[in-house]
């Protein structure tokens, strides 16, 4: 079947809208990296998702481990969403991250609250551009405070966004979660400096 012609624009319209992405992606990486290796370790890391099932719950808990794993176990990890609180990881995402060794099974989504965004130095690592937005106007949270976990990837990317898996198929989840833990590694590897000292911050 032939594609009308407005049907065979679009893989190039989009191709055009997608461009300024992936050539600033270096460019933001780079930032990105920079920014977390001149930090001081946080009091926490909060990771952000639109319902906090799917995307932040999985980076949070493969980031704990990989932090503890590290030493950097002196502040908290933790994720939120923006609705629907009390709802479980969908089966697709149980089984895209068991495959990293992450047991979702016992995560219920929680809504974001403004003195989460209030309780000490900390990253909120967001996965969409909206996201941050919305903290920013909604929540009071400081643009210095967000880091958007796409920036990280170190393969070259289509999108900024890490795309919202929910109710997709399971390569879409799995494609997500590889996803996630290739930014991640990049934190760790840029978080190595940080001192994994309790309470190093007051003494800074």
């Amino acid at each position: 079947m032939r594609l009308s012609f407005p049907n065979r624009l679009r893989p190039l319209a989009r191709a055009i809208r997608r461009w300024p992405e992936r050539r600033l992606h270096p460019l933001r990486r780079r930032r990105a990296r920079r920014r977390l290796s001149e930090a001081a370790a946080p009091d926490s890391v909060l990771f952000i998702c639109l319902g906090n099932i799917c995307r932040s719950p999985f980076a949070a808990e493969l980031a704990r481990s990989a932090f503890q794993a590290q030493g950097l176990d002196a502040f908290s990890v933790s994720s939120a969403g923006f609705i629907g609180p009390g709802r479980p990881t969908p089966d697709f995402g149980l089984q895209a991250a068991r495959a990293h060794g992450v047991d979702l099974s016992r995560h219920r989504s929680s809504l974001v609250r403004p003195e989460m965004l209030r309780e000490g130095a900390q990253w909120i690592v967001i996965m969409d551009s909206n996201h941050g937005r919305r903290l920013v106007r909604d929540f009071g949270a400081a643009t210095e405070q967000l880091l958007h976990l796409g920036d990280l990837d170190p393969e070259p990317i289509e999108r900024r966004t890490i795309p919202d898996p929910f109710d997709q198929a399971p390569q879409v989840f799995e494609a997500c979660y590889a996803r996630i833990s290739r930014c991640l590694d990049t934190f760790l590897e840029a978080t190595r400096g940080w001192d994994r000292t309790p309470g190093s911050r007051d003494q800074a």
